[in-house]
């Protein structure tokens, strides 16, 4: 008996677990976007959405020439990070944070905060005090 609750125990565990590391989604089409910026987003999502990253980053990158929002900043950074260009996908997520305007699910993305916080510090020069160049004969 106390094989079967534990059992029970840990696999309701285990289930309540894996939403927080589930992989995210691209966010949902916007509401007004023209018809070829729309054609251009479902097709985008729907091949994010089979796995195919490289086509879903062609059809985002067009919606940012078209009518560039946050959203399709978050949806070209997904499909980056699947790719295998972290780069590319930290500049991204960096204008999809930018545009987010309030948008929670930007703003709480968990894949966009680990970019942010993966990002390398920048470390400033002190400045050098020197005595000014002295022209040749002087």
């Amino acid at each position: 008996m106390r094989k079967i609750i534990f059992s029970t125990l840990v696999l309701s565990c285990a289930l309540s677990i894996v939403p927080a590391f589930a992989e995210e989604q691209p966010l949902p089409m916007q509401e007004g976007l023209n018809p070829e910026a729309s054609q251009h987003y479902a097709e985008g999502i729907e091949s994010f959405n089979q796995g195919n990253y490289e086509e879903a980053y062609k059809h985002f990158r067009k919606i940012l020439i078209i009518a560039p929002s946050a959203e399709s900043y978050f949806n070209g950074a997904l499909s980056l990070h699947k790719l295998g260009f972290p780069k590319e996908a930290a500049s991204h997520f960096y204008y999809a944070k930018k545009y987010a305007k309030g948008n929670d699910k930007i703003l709480k993305s968990e894949l966009l905060n680990k970019y942010e916080s993966d990002k390398p510090r920048v470390k400033r020069r002190e400045t050098v005090n020197h005595t000014p160049f002295r022209r040749e004969g002087s």
